[in-house]
């Protein structure tokens, strides 16, 4: 009677899991070739990739992992970018319903300290997410959106796979590389860069992602 009602009860939760689609945690996609068709994109040289962090659960597995561009060796104004990744492998629980709520969330800014030292907790609502910012991706994974949020200079892929949920995330900004202990540089401050070129490329070293992933 005891193996009828736990098997009973695995039937009604579902039993495995959800498809992991052979995903794992395993290495550091950060160092690897997957993201070069965006490295290249950026037009920057010398991308370095920082150590990864990897943790195992009963529930989640999870990846994360960063490079950046150097700077050029030279004085004046220069862009620089930065390349993220996240994987989270859901081997419990579907994500899809979380991850649907890219299209609806609006996120807000908590302020910290403010001047006098005391702490504030007052709202200020940046419109991070809009029905503008997020744009659908087909033809990668289950479900892919493309995050363009308006007040900062970054852009994110999401993608859903079963019950894996990749994201990519690459940012840029425009900074004085001074050789001389300057802080400023002359003239006016040119503007971030655009990073909407950066899209297709996105996409591709997202399908890079996924298929080094999964092998």
């Amino acid at each position: 009677m005891a193996s009828a009602v736990w098997g009973a009860v695995l039937h009604g939760s579902g039993g495995s899991g959800p498809d992991l689609h052979g995903y794992h945690v395993d290495g550091n996609p950060c160092s690897g070739e997957a993201l070069d068709p965006l490295k290249k994109a950026t037009g920057a040289r010398d991308f370095t990739a920082f150590n990864g962090t990897v943790s195992k659960g009963p529930a989640m597995d999870k990846l994360s992992c960063f490079l950046a561009s150097s700077p050029p060796a030279r004085q004046g104004w220069a862009t620089t970018y930065s390349i993220s990744v996240s994987v989270e492998l859901h081997k419990k629980t579907d994500p899809r319903a979380e991850f649907e709520d890219t299209r609806h969330a609006q996120v807000s800014t908590l302020p910290g300290y403010n001047t006098s030292g005391s702490f504030s907790v007052a709202v200020t609502d940046n419109g991070y997410t809009s029905a503008a910012d997020v744009h659908p991706v087909t033809g990668i994974g289950d479900a892919g959106y493309l995050l363009t949020p308006h007040s900062s200079q970054e852009q994110t892929l999401e993608v859903l796979h079963g019950g894996a949920v990749l994201t990519l995330q690459v940012s840029g900004s425009t900074q004085w590389n001074s050789l001389d202990g300057s802080d400023t540089g002359p003239g006016e401050e040119p503007a971030d860069p655009d990073l909407g070129h950066l899209r297709p490329a996105m996409i591709t070293a997202m399908h890079h992602l996924m298929t080094s992933l999964s092998s």
